[in-house]
């Protein structure tokens, strides 16, 4: 029954993974279509911009009337992309400068060379239309000669290719642009490094000519295989390792099972899906896309988090076998931060890599978390001394101590304070930041109860009886309950007192039990007066002698019928 209970609940895992896993990856391709992605491909793509902003979109200058719409720049860009695109490759010729080819080329060629040239651009490079120029006569302060704009750089094995737009003279004499022919040399070069194998080419003749994100009909089709085969190949082994940790049946062993069939799946099943889209061959933006990492970032921070839980469920048992409970109260503020952590890191990880500039938000967050530390710096005081005191250990839940003058017992440790249970059955809370401070008595911690007392006899009690005293307070306390032979008791006639003779019992009890401690006392106490008691000994008890004397000198003389008298209320006659 356990067994077909961990199986049903492997397939739950295993489906809930799968969903939410499609579910992220259809997510950033779909954004990555709709244009929220087109951001991050443009500052992610290997050609720098221009200009750091777009020239805001205004009316195109008419330029000169071509057939074909390539009076300008950047019409003349874009009418040869959408004839690719439509697949009228002959068309697509006419945005080709065919003069002065290389030998082995020829502008009957011109089709088939424009097919190769947008293969090459759509796996390698990125063309932002809006950064081309709009105008007759192109950028004049590139750096290039007026007749020449940059597209854009391929980097290839052996060189790096510049895709320029060239202004050239239509057979009219009118001034037109087109792909340069320095280019067009280059673009057997640039296929065979970026263009499709002879597989390849035979499922373009196949397949429909239909592109998404740059990629042909064939391709998504072969990336969904690929995507399902890498699937399949992450399931297996982290299918079975969960198996065989659920099989353990702690706690522990199921959460790893979870972590491992959890974000390590998906993390696995993303690097394996890796090598399937160099394979396929990606296009310019879903190279970009991948560069910016949003999937390796979405794996990379949903396992970093599970494994935070991980690690905080083990040393919170780790804590409880050691019986430091309290300090399990600081783990849960403490997984939260590296949450928090985690979660800015990677967030401000992948801004970067789609060209935000973290920097500045950075500089931000830093103005911004200097206020919040300046408004919660008590909080922050309290909760550096919980961190403290958990750390040093000066006092645990349930132990007695003093401090402030409070005496009490420990009863909870807070991320903000203290609460004792006064001995007067009373609550008193003290913040963590003085008790990080003030001295601190541990009482709960004392190895022994010490007692030391003094016994005082008259004056009057001759030494022999005083001798005698010693030895019976030192004969009750012989071996006596609760006595560590390294603390052996102490009785010795130490004092003249001003109205007595002192003896000075001193004992330690062990263990520092209170309430056996005062029993002790009491079986003490009694015996010596039990014993004093046979001997005759008197315990002495506050006396005072009073001397008289007249002012002159002269002897006092006080006679005793006169004061019986006084006291009889009669008078006395001055003699």
């Amino acid at each position: 029954m356990s067994t077909t209970m961990l199986a049903l609940t492997s397939g739950r895992d295993r489906w809930r993974s799968l969903v939410l896993a499609i579910t992220i990856f259809l997510t950033v391709f779909l954004l990555a279509g709709t244009g929220l992605a087109q951001t991050a491909v443009k500052q992610a793509a290997e050609e720098p911009p221009k200009e750091e902003k777009a020239e805001p979109k205004k009316e195109l200058p008419a330029g000169p009337l071509d057939e074909y719409d390539r009076g300008v720049p950047r019409t003349s860009i874009k009418g040869y992309f959408k004839a690719a695109r439509n697949g009228d490759f002959e068309r697509a010729a006419e945005y080709l400068d065919l003069r002065n080819l290389p030998r082995g080329l020829h502008e009957s060629q011109g089709p088939q060379l424009a097919r190769q040239l947008k293969v090459a651009l759509d796996r390698s490079l990125w063309v932002d239309l809006e950064l081309v120029s709009d105008k007759p006569e192109g950028y004049t302060d590139d750096g290039l000669p007026r007749y020449r704009d940059s597209v854009g750089r391929i980097k290839t094995p052996q060189k790096t290719v510049n895709v320029l737009l060239q202004r050239v003279p239509r057979e009219d004499g009118v001034f037109i642009w087109k792909i340069s022919n320095s280019t067009v040399a280059e673009i057997p070069l640039l296929y065979k490094h970026f263009g499709y194998a002879p597989f390849e080419e035979h499922l373009t003749d196949i397949f429909p000519d239909v592109q998404f994100l740059g990629w042909q009909l064939w391709q998504w089709a072969m990336f969904v295989i690929f995507v399902a085969l890498a699937y399949v190949a992450a399931l297996l082994p982290t299918w079975i390792t969960g198996l065989l940790l659920r099989r353990r049946e702690t706690q522990m062993s199921r959460q790893v099972a979870e972590f491992v069939t959890g974000p390590c799946r998906i993390a696995l099943w993303f690097l394996l899906i890796w090598p399937a889209v160099q394979l396929i061959g990606p296009s310019a933006t879903v190279r970009s896309i991948m560069r910016v990492g949003t999937l390796t970032t979405i794996a990379l921070t949903w396992a970093s988090l599970r494994l935070v839980d991980l690690l905080v469920g083990w040393w919170r048992e780790r804590l409880r076998r050691k019986e430091h409970e309290e300090a399990i109260v600081l783990l849960r503020p403490a997984r939260q931060a590296i949450k928090i952590t985690i979660v800015l890191f990677a967030a401000l990880m992948w801004l970067d890599n789609i060209g935000f500039r973290v920097s500045t938000l950075l500089a931000g967050l830093g103005v911004g978390g200097i206020a919040v530390a300046l408004a919660a710096q008590d909080t922050i005081k309290n909760l550096l001394g919980s961190v403290m005191i958990l750390a040093d250990k000066p006092y645990q839940v349930g132990q007695r101590i003093v401090v402030k003058g409070h005496d009490g017992v420990v009863e909870e440790i807070g991320l903000r304070s203290t609460k004792m249970r006064l001995l007067t059955g009373h609550q008193t809370t003290i913040p963590n930041d003085e008790m990080a401070r003030v001295d601190i008595e541990n009482i709960g911690r004392r190895p022994h109860i010490r007692r030391l007392t003094n016994i005082t006899v008259p004056y009057d009690t001759p030494l022999a009886k005083v001798e005698k005293a010693v030895k019976i307070i030192e004969d009750i306390l012989e071996n006596h309950e609760g006595m560590d032979p390294e603390f052996p008791p102490r009785v010795y006639f130490n004092e003249f007192n001003p109205d007595s003779l002192n003896i000075i019992m001193l004992y330690w009890y062990h263990p520092p039990d209170y309430w056996a401690f005062l029993a002790f006392n009491q079986r003490v106490n009694t015996q010596i007066m039990q014993e004093f008691e046979k001997e005759g000994i008197n315990f002495a008890f506050p006396t005072t002698r009073t001397y008289l004397t007249q002012d002159d000198g002269q002897s006092l003389y006080f006679n005793l019928e006169d004061a019986a008298q006084v006291q009889a209320g009669g008078e006395v006659l001055e003699h």
